[in-house]
């Protein structure tokens, strides 16, 4: 009898003891999905509002569109409910609309616009499995760095939030895209081309200095939003831009030796000078970039709007190609 032939004996000493179970709300369905929130609070506000404890980007949505609140019993037992908040289409468990407070039961189904989350008692493991789920929509895998829509999504967060405050955050956003790439893949093949992506989305995150800042946009484009005046964001970019054009990327999968140099083209705005809304703000950023890739490359341009303006070769970027991405973005 070989190894792979006997059964292993399990110590029950070693196996895990019960876990007590927590509520949870898990989005199944939307564009967060996979994201887990605790109900540790009496209330849970549910909506497209940037101040809802559960922010949907979802238009059918209501700002505060409902909730979830925790009822305490004796014997430390406790009850959660949903309550539609009186919004515009309505809230649905199981199938059925919520006409007033509806008790919940683990494994419920709540749909809200075009989101559906369930509520689920989860014990440390589950919960866990179900953090790391998350976690791999969130991240690009080629790159290390956030998906397009999470970046986007925490980026129109920290703007609607600093829009209403007095003294509001300097918040830039850089959007770049590796010049002449196609040459890169045509020349060097897909895998060279996969690796370049890879290499240069370690610049970024190196020198932005996380990479919850950075995202792979799409293909080869990046995007990244740097807190500070407007000269902090044109310095990052610059520092990127040399940093990609100073490094051997290779050239084989073969052959270490063979290296490379390519180059990437920038475009930055900032927020508010440029505009108080997330979405604007990227379009801008792009519109500078596109002006940086049509004066020669290699180069950072810094939002202008006397320069950058839509033109019939490259217009205003409409809301989903930002929030959805390019065919090949994640």
């Amino acid at each position: 009898m070989n190894d792979t032939e006997r059964t292993i004996k399990l110590d029950l000493r070693d196996l895990p003891r019960s876990i007590t179970k927590r509520p949870v709300l898990v989005i199944l369905q939307g564009q967060s999905i996979g994201e887990t929130t605790n109900l540790e609070n009496e209330r849970t506000i549910i909506g497209r509002g940037s101040n809802a404890d559960v922010v949907l980007r979802d238009e059918i949505a209501s700002r505060q569109h409902a909730e979830i609140t925790r009822l305490s019993l004796e014997g430390n037992l406790v009850e959660y409910y949903v309550n539609d908040l009186d919004s515009t289409n309505g809230t649905f468990l199981n199938g059925a609309k919520v006409m007033s407070q509806q008790l919940l039961q683990d494994g419920d189904k709540i749909k809200i616009g075009n989101h559906l989350l369930k509520y689920a008692m989860l014990d440390e493991f589950e919960a866990e499995f179900q953090e790391k789920l998350h976690q791999m929509t969130q991240r690009d895998e080629l790159t290390g760095l956030r998906s397009r829509r999470s970046l986007f999504a925490e980026l129109d967060r920290k703007i609607s939030r600093s829009v209403k405050k007095t003294k509001p955050l300097r918040i830039n956003v850089l959007m770049m895209d590796i010049d002449f790439f196609k040459r890169v893949n045509d020349g060097r093949g897909h895998l060279v081309g996969s690796h370049t992506i890879r290499d240069v989305g370690h610049i970024i995150r190196d020198v932005v200095g996380n990479a919850d800042l950075a995202a792979r946009y799409g293909g080869e484009e990046y995007m990244a939003y740097i807190i500070g005046a407007r000269e902090r964001g044109f310095e990052v970019a610059e520092e990127i831009r040399k940093r990609v054009e100073a490094h051997p990327f290779p050239a084989s999968t073969s052959d270490l030796t063979q290296t490379m140099h390519i180059t990437i083209s920038l475009g930055v705005a900032t927020f508010p000078d440029d505009s108080t809304a997330a979405l604007e703000i990227v379009q801008k950023a792009d519109q500078a970039l596109f002006r940086a890739k049509l004066s020669g490359r290699n180069r950072t341009c810094v939002y202008d709007p006397e320069v950058d303006k839509p033109d019939s070769f490259h217009q205003t970027v409409d809301a989903s190609a930002i929030i959805y991405g390019p065919a090949d973005a994640q």
